[in-house]
């Protein structure tokens, strides 16, 4: 999948980002661009925030 540059230049990764950054920006990065996979030490957490239901 192509790059999402727009999408890039508005959602930055935070510096020295926290475990919980990390995994809610490649849920949404995941999600708008898809450039690249999940890196591996990310995705079972990743996983495990999608299959959790959403509160109402």
């Amino acid at each position: 999948m192509a790059l999402n540059r727009e999408w890039h230049r508005y959602h930055r990764m935070p510096p020295k980002a926290t475990r919980e950054q990390r995994i809610k920006w490649h849920a949404a990065h995941a999600a708008a661009c898809g450039c690249r996979a999940v890196p591996e030490s990310i995705r079972p957490d990743l996983e495990r925030l999608l299959k959790r239901p959403r509160k109402r």
